[in-house]
């Protein structure tokens, strides 16, 4: 596997106790155009329901206006949930969001990683949910295979219907399947799907590991899911606060990660389950840590965990919590400027 290292961002588009809905939105399309004149490969958004770590309900709405407000940028999101949703509308929404972007999608597929959330759609467990995830999946390789979807499965059934949209990326959009589970790997890497690791970074570079030998073995296979992609990405997501002294960069970090840990764990807190990830921004056993300094700190900082995890794909965090849309753009410029050049797989 030749590498390279590519760049994009990542968001959770959290709800603020000081901007409106339509002011979070506003500064996600602004980082999204920033992120686009800077150069980076893609900016991919989460979906979540019914927590505040998530305000963007229907990923494909705000993706839509970053495919006009963008030129180059690739978008997508990380994951779209397919159990929440209906497996014909979703064929659609992936072929509208490709068309117009003129081929910059990127499809992250996944269940869900909360059962709580996925409540709100009517799974009753997780056999249900993933029964739901592979038919919409199957629904959408059979969609873009032909111009007419007939399907027979226990959720979804389709005769002769007549499909006069289709990606612009052929087969379709490349896929990415996100997991830190082990036993997803095989699954995973078989098939070629970018990925994105969550957890510890010392387990990181174990996961990768096994993914790339894995991947070697089969990147030949017919038949598999993300044939079309020659390299897959191996992602590895990082909380970002850059500022001219480390002390500013670190003040702002802080509070930022304490509101955004608020948010990941809002659901489980609310419901008195235990915490499903430790977060904490420094601790060696924390699933995401927190990065803060001046471009050269960072630098460093950074280049440590690329080596650590062995990542090829850094997605950056810079806009978590309640930070600023200010600090967050300044966080953008100066990685873009003076951090990126220096890093390398």
């Amino acid at each position: 596997m030749i590498e390279k290292l590519r760049i994009g961002l990542f968001y959770w588009v959290e709800a603020s106790d000081t901007r409106s809905p339509g002011e979070v939105y506003t500064h996600k399309l602004a980082l999204a155009a920033a992120a686009d004149k800077a150069g980076l490969h893609a900016y991919l958004l989460a979906e979540h329901q019914g927590t505040p770590l998530s305000i963007d309900a229907s990923p494909s709405v705000l993706l839509s206006a970053m495919s006009q407000r963008t030129q180059r940028l690739r978008l997508g999101a990380l994951t779209f949930c397919l159990p929440w949703y209906d497996a014909y509308r979703f064929y659609n929404e992936v072929c509208m969001l490709d068309q117009l972007s003129g081929g910059r999608l990127e499809l992250g597929v996944g269940r869900g990683v909360s059962p709580i959330e996925s409540q709100i759609f009517g799974m009753q467990n997780i056999e249900h949910s993933r029964e739901r995830y592979r038919e919409t999946l199957d629904v959408f390789f059979a969609a873009c295979a032909g111009d007419t979807l007939n399907y027979g499965g226990k959720h979804y059934q389709y005769k002769d219907v007549e499909l006069h949209v289709k990606p612009v990326q052929k087969p379709y959009p490349p896929l990415w399947f996100p997991s830190s589970n082990k036993d997803s790997v095989e699954f995973t890497a078989r098939h070629g799907y970018h990925t994105a690791f969550l957890g510890p970074l010392r387990q990181c570079k174990p996961h990768f590991d096994l993914y790339r030998r894995i991947w070697a073995e089969h990147r030949a296979d017919p038949g598999r899911h993300n044939g079309q992609v020659a390299e897959p990405f191996l992602a590895k997501t990082q909380h970002l606060v850059i500022a001219e002294n480390d002390a500013e960069a670190e003040e702002i970090g802080l509070r930022a990660y304490d509101k955004w840990a608020s948010h990941i764990h809002h659901l489980t807190r609310k419901l008195g389950r235990p915490d499903v990830h430790k977060n904490d921004p420094y601790s060696e056993d924390s699933a995401h840590r927190l990065i803060t300094g001046s471009p050269r700190v960072v630098v460093d900082k950074l280049q440590e965990m690329l080596d650590v995890t062995s990542a090829n794909y850094l997605l950056c965090v810079f806009s978590f919590g309640d930070i600023a849309p200010d600090h967050a753009m300044r966080s953008l410029a100066l990685f873009a400027r003076e951090v990126r050049p220096s890093l390398t797989a």
